[in-house]
């Protein structure tokens, strides 16, 4: 049986990653609730800074759409009564708050971990409206500060409190879902951007596919708790359909609410509310969703519910941002390996010991040993390039029949000593997006193997989770990933949100 490694950050979560909000089918999401929420004074964020009051909120319906106020409190909303059982539909929407597109190109940034951290410090130096102020983490404050996690969060909640003081963001009134187109080049994607039910690791509803580092789900929790809003969805994928399909494509012919080119990504966004998200949601209903990036923040989100929330049906923090990509529309690029050799052995040695895994063919270069299809790997070693043809799987497992989980059984292991690919320091990763250029300077540097592998299909992760089954580390990498600080969720305009234990 294959043992589950421990997650290595291909998921690319961070303690705030890049989330979107969503819509909701028959009524706004919850019930009707005892007692009301007001903010203190204070403007301070998080779940902390909510006191709870006498008498009901009253819901707001309409398709309004208000700028937040120079005070940067944008009042709470109540997420409305629904005395029926809860909804079998896996997706609704929630009264989101979406980046004015003046302040687009200033706020919103890539993925955190698509920075160094000198690049980081650079650009919020450089722009205090900057989102990375938000999504900080211990690599981006002085070291003799780096155990100071009550610090770093309270810094995250002024950066957020500064964002809403400008006017940055448009406040949706009504629960909302959010169409969220991106185009690179040729490929183009669009998501249903709601919130899903926080969900157990065993719930069939939502599945997994990596394992999660508890110590930086925990991170991830505290930021949710105690800044108290989210920003960077969950991307899950779904098995589509022509009805589903054509649904998006009929609110998609409406005016966007934003449209913005960041770093080479084309963003597009439409606000769907009212019986135009009863229809997506309805479209939608109860199918599988699978996780594609976020297994992290999916975990954080349990964790933050089990604290606050374990066995309140209504609460806000039972649900989690998450965007919704088709199948058909997932872009996967492969994560290729880079391998140390503990025995100290010569090109030619090991160029022998891979020739006895399968058969070896050299190459011309590196566009050649590039494989065209699921079962070779290109192999760089001494500045040569090869071919070389993966050994059969162990198993007859989905996840045993992986090209990745074929070239860790069958080569990295026996001809490496390679166990544990999730934690030795002989094994690193070099997403496609980067190149194989970089590969080989890399390889030529510090004398390592490069292997270029064929990038894992949706179908094929969509199986893995069928089985139950976890995926080697760095399996998939997927492109364009969602900017962050385009959405915002904040807890206290859907209702209670109680306080965490200290």
């Amino acid at each position: 049986m294959r043992e589950r490694g421990p997650d290595t950050g291909g998921s690319g979560d961070h303690h705030d990653p890049p989330l979107r909000p969503g819509g909701r089918a028959g009524g706004c999401p919850g019930g009707a609730q005892e007692g009301r929420y007001k903010r203190p004074d204070n403007g301070q964020q998080g779940l902390r800074g909510l006191e709870r009051g006498d008498g009901h909120h009253r819901r707001i319906r309409g398709g309004d759409l208000r700028r937040h106020p120079g005070s940067g409190s944008p009042g709470q909303r109540d997420p409305g009564s629904d005395p029926g059982p809860r909804p079998v539909n896996v997706l609704r929407g929630f009264p989101g708050l979406v980046i004015d597109t003046e302040w687009a190109d200033r706020v919103t940034t890539g993925p955190y971990d698509a920075y160094t951290p000198k690049q980081r410090a650079a650009l919020a130096e450089a722009n205090p409206y900057s989102f990375l102020h938000v999504t900080r983490s211990q690599e981006d404050v002085a070291a003799d500060q780096r155990d100071d996690i009550d610090g770093l969060l309270t810094g995250c909640a002024a950066a957020m409190q500064r964002i809403y003081d400008a006017g940055a963001y448009v406040e949706h009134e009504e629960p909302s879902l959010f169409l969220y187109r991106m185009e690179v080049g040729d490929h183009s994607q669009t998501g249903i951007l709601g919130v899903v039910p926080v969900t157990n690791s065993d719930d069939r509803r939502i599945l997994r596919h990596e394992s999660v580092r508890p110590g930086r789900a925990d991170l991830l929790t505290r930021h949710l708790l105690e800044v108290g809003m989210s920003s960077s969805p969950i991307s899950l994928t779904y098995r589509t359909d022509e009805a589903l399909d054509s649904v998006i494509a009929s609110c998609t012919a409406d005016q966007p609410i934003l449209k913005s080119t960041s770093e080479g990504v084309d963003q597009t966004v439409w606000a769907v509310a009212g019986e135009d998200a009863d229809a997506l949601i309805n479209a939608m209903g109860d199918r599988t969703l699978y996780v594609t990036d976020g297994h992290h923040r999916l975990a954080a989100a349990e964790e933050a519910r089990n604290r606050v929330a374990p066995t309140h049906p209504d609460h806000p923090l039972q649900w989690t941002e998450a965007v919704l990509f088709p199948d058909a529309e997932m872009l996967v690029l492969p994560f290729h390996r880079r391998v140390g050799d503990r025995a100290g052995r010569s090109s030619e040695a090991i160029i022998e010991a891979l020739s006895e895994c399968g058969p070896l063919q050299p190459r011309a270069d590196a566009e050649d040993a590039r494989p065209i299809g699921p079962g070779m790997v290109g192999v760089y070693v001494g500045g040569r390039w090869f071919s070389l043809e993966l050994p059969a799987a162990i198993g007859s497992r989905a996840v045993d029949r992986l090209d990745v989980s074929r070239l860790q059984d069958g080569i990295l292991a026996p001809a490496f000593g390679i166990t544990d690919p999730g934690s030795d320091p002989m094994i690193d990763y070099i997403p496609e997006p980067v190149g194989l250029a970089a590969l080989v300077r890399r390889c030529d540097a510090d004398d390592r193997v490069g292997f270029v592998v064929h990038a894992t299909s949706v179908a094929e992760l969509m199986a893995v989770a069928d089985g139950n089954d976890l995926m080697p580390p760095k399996s998939s990498y997927f492109e364009p990933k969602p900017r962050s600080g385009v959405f915002v969720r904040r807890l206290d305009r859907e209702g209670p949100t109680g306080t965490a234990p200290t």
